[in-house]
């Protein structure tokens, strides 16, 4: 849903994506710094600094839009590039949730979430083999972040957890139904 957002959030940060690429910061570098601020995030979460967590997680969100964005503005969009996002992206995800298992939230809440997570990523890019886009379905990464960081903040993150295992695999379903009616269009 948020993704639709994307052409709207470039414009918005062109002028920091012309500030980024005039100091010499290439979009890859983002994608790096978003990547251990995301680490970073994990390791506050892990030792119970939930509050703190969730701030560096919404930095590390911000890195990931702004590389994106910097790619966009700056037409530095490499095949490559996506594909370090998307594999970055990923990584992060499995460190909040190990974090979040390890600090306390039952395993089976956060194997369902992490699987659902993953099976959103992984759905798109196997549609995207065979139909142009698949970018339907309500929890997409951004909103994950979104409901964890509300989960964070609160401390209802068992049900923050919870929430995103059921949305991520309502939405990973939906891709599949949606491949399958999008192949099956006569």
């Amino acid at each position: 849903m948020l993704s639709k957002l994307k052409e709207h959030v470039t414009n918005l940060l062109l002028p920091l994506t012309e500030l980024t690429i005039k100091a010499g910061i290439k979009p890859n570098h983002l994608t790096f710094i978003g990547l251990i601020i995301g680490f970073t995030s994990a390791c506050f979460i892990a030792v119970g600094e939930l509050t703190i967590g969730a701030f560096v997680l919404l930095l590390s969100g911000f890195f990931d839009m702004l590389d994106g964005a910097l790619a966009r503005n700056q037409n530095l969009t490499t095949p490559f590039g996506g594909f370090l996002d998307s594999v970055f992206d990923r990584y992060v995800d499995v460190a909040i949730f190990v974090a979040l298992g390890i600090y306390g939230i039952d395993w089976l809440y956060v194997a369902l979430a992490l699987s659902g997570a993953l099976l959103v990523s992984y759905t798109r890019a196997r549609a995207e083999k065979i139909i142009d886009k698949c970018d339907v379905g309500i929890a997409e990464r951004g909103e994950r972040m979104i409901i964890l960081f509300v989960g964070l903040i609160t401390n209802y993150v068992l049900y923050a957890v919870m929430v995103i295992a059921l949305l991520a695999h309502l939405t990973a379903i939906h891709r599949v139904v949606f491949t399958f009616s999008s192949t099956h269009k006569k």
